[in-house]
């Protein structure tokens, strides 16, 4: 077995430390007080000492809320402090913008291009379309042929007058 590394005051003061930290002998104070080892050893054991904790009383917890806000400083409630004036003109000023960027989006658009009918056609295309009404499934042969003779060389003869003959 090897030598102990403490001396002989050393483990006597250590196995006073243990016995009770806060009451020591005398001869064992002496000796802490003059070995730095021996005060930091005895320092380290009173802070291992198990001390029960301090109870709180009853509710301490439950009303320390009330106690921390009772601390705060006050707050001063802002209420309503914007008058209907206010609101008015901001209504207004609303109004004022949205009404001036309507207007300017008027005012940007293209001129709007109207189709104009020349009075001259109109008499044209309204015989034109009583002549030949939509949805009509007959054909200029079948007309033709439901025509009497006479009707029909009528027919012939202003069409052979209507075209013109080339050379």
């Amino acid at each position: 077995m090897s030598a102990p590394i403490l001396p002989d005051s050393c483990q006597r003061a250590l196995s006073a430390i243990e016995a009770d930290p806060l009451h020591l002998p005398a001869d064992v104070q002496r000796h802490v007080d003059g070995c730095p080892a021996c005060a930091e050893a005895r320092i380290q054991w009173l802070a291992q000492e198990d001390f029960p904790p301090a109870l709180a009383p009853a509710g301490y917890f439950d009303r320390l809320p009330e106690r921390m806000l009772r601390k705060l400083p006050v707050r001063r409630s802002r209420g309503l402090r914007h008058h209907p004036w206010l609101w008015a003109a901001a209504a207004a000023l609303a109004l004022a913008i949205g009404l001036a960027g309507y207007m300017a989006g008027r005012i940007q658009q293209a001129p709007l291009v109207e189709a104009s009918v020349d009075p001259a056609l109109t008499t044209e295309s309204a015989e034109v379309a009583t002549d030949i009404p939509f949805g009509e499934e007959e054909d200029a042969m079948s007309q033709f042929s439901s025509l009497s003779p006479e009707e029909a060389e009528a027919v012939l003869l202003q069409l052979e007058s209507a075209t013109p003959q080339h050379p």
